[in-house]
Formats: C-alpha cells, structure tokens, sequence
C-alpha cells in the first residue's frame, strides 16, 4: 500500500459512550463519472480514515462522528481520492509476466485467444495458426523451459512490433494526433507510458489482450501528449480517441499478469 493513498482526519472526542451506529456502504460518485465501492466501519478511535484499496474506498471513523460529518468529509476530498485511485490503477500492473508452463501442449494468449504450443523439430520457422490457436516452434520434444519461453517471448515481440504500431497510428490518424516516436517496452511495472517529448511505449506483453484493451492503452498514451495527468480534462481526451474504453480499462486495471 502506497502511504499516499491513506488519510487520517482527526476530531475532537465528544461522547465515548455514543452508542454505535451501523452504516452502510454504498458507492461513491467520481468527478470524472466513475463509480467507487465504499466501506463505512465504526470503533473506538478518534479519526476519520480514508485509505484506497482494491479499487474500493475504506471509510474507518469514531462510534461518535455522525454520518452526516463523515459524509461531508469524503465529499470535500474526492479529488484526493480520484488521484489516490488512479495511482493504484497505475500500479495494478506491476506483475506483468503471466504464470505460464513452457512446454510441448502448454497455453499462452495472444490477441485475446487459447493458443496452444507444439513443438516441431521438422519445421524450420515458428508457424502461427490462428483457426487451430496453435503456434508451433522449431524445437524438438527434449527442449527446456528456457528455450520455449526465449522462441514464445521472441515470436511476440515481433509481432508486437507491428501490431502495436499499427493500432497507434490508426488510433492518432482518427482524431488528429501525432507522436514523435515509438518503441515497444519490456518494463515490469507498467503497461505504458508517454514522455513530454512526444515518446510513446508500450509494453510487448500486450499483445495478449484482445485489441480494444490493446487500443485502451494506446489511446491512454496518446491522451498523454495533450495532459500529462491523469485530470478530468485527460479523460475527456482518452473519450475522444477512444469513446468506449471504459470496460478495456475495467480489464487492464483487473489483469494480475
């Protein structure tokens, strides 16, 4: 847990023995329309704590602290909270590497799909079958994990070469944005980024989501050239590129790859 995304409020103790109310929980309303899970839990203490996490909303305040008060504390810090919440979203792909076996009938993703890998020592190149999700390697039965793994990774990596650069620039080319340069990343924290210069990357790992997460993130890196925040007004420029991106977020920011 980042330190940033805790708040503690303190108050003046009134009355000790106020009996406990039990609250409920419900949701709470971004600025920027997203809809956040709230938890209200009472005990015996003498601050309102606010803390982000799971992509929900801890509300932990005094026995005695009417509702009323703890309501109109997390109105006035709502925009603390929004940015508390898009850091934790940035941060939800710090594990970007899948758990996967590397070997003969073993499954990886690529675009979305099931593709199952064989190993084939009388094929000279790795072949990609899209109608029988299988990608055959030049390998023979006895390779190790580490070669697998080195052909697999290597084979997407080309192709997120292409692909990645593809959707960019269609997605750039639709609104009128441009970018100064691309390359792809490798990084284990994030799935993208943009620099103030105009340097879009983005990370080779997503080629194993289907295309609209894939646009999601592009269109994120593109909002960057315009806000280089995560404000309303960036999210108004995500909208523009890309008007349903909500539910590729949703996806991006659950994936624990």
């Amino acid at each position: 847990m980042n330190p940033t995304d805790q708040l503690s409020l303190g108050f003046d103790q009134q009355e000790a023995s106020a009996t406990p109310v039990p609250l409920p929980g419900g949701h709470l309303g971004l600025p920027d329309g997203r809809s956040l899970p709230m938890e209200i839990r009472r005990s015996r203490r003498r601050t309102i704590s606010l803390q982000i996490q799971a992509g929900s909303l801890r509300v932990s305040a005094p026995t005695w602290v009417p509702r009323s008060e703890i309501d109109r504390v997390i109105e006035s810090k709502v925009r603390w909270i929004a940015r508390c919440l898009d850091a934790e979203e940035e941060r939800a792909a710090n594990r970007l590497e899948p758990h996967e076996e590397w070997c003969d009938g073993a499954e990886i993703r690529f675009l979305g799909e099931a593709c199952r890998i064989r190993l084939d020592a009388g094929t000279a190149t790795i072949d990609w079958n899209a109608t029988e999700g299988l990608l055959r390697l030049p390998l023979p039965a006895h390779a190790s994990p580490d070669q697998i793994r080195d052909r697999v990774h290597g084979w997407m990596q080309a192709q997120a070469e292409d692909i990645l650069r593809e959707r960019l620039e269609l997605l750039a080319s639709a609104v009128g944005l441009q970018f100064q340069r691309f390359s792809l990343s490798s990084a284990r924290t994030r799935w993208g980024s943009c620099t103030s210069d105009g340097h879009i990357r983005l990370n080779w790992r997503l080629v194993q989501f289907p295309l609209p997460v894939i646009d999601y993130v592009a269109a994120h890196e593109l909002a960057h050239t315009r806000a280089m925040d995560h404000s309303p007004g960036f999210w108004d420029e995500v909208e523009k590129i890309m008007p349903n991106y909500r539910e590729a977020k949703d996806v991006i920011r659950r994936a624990r790859i």
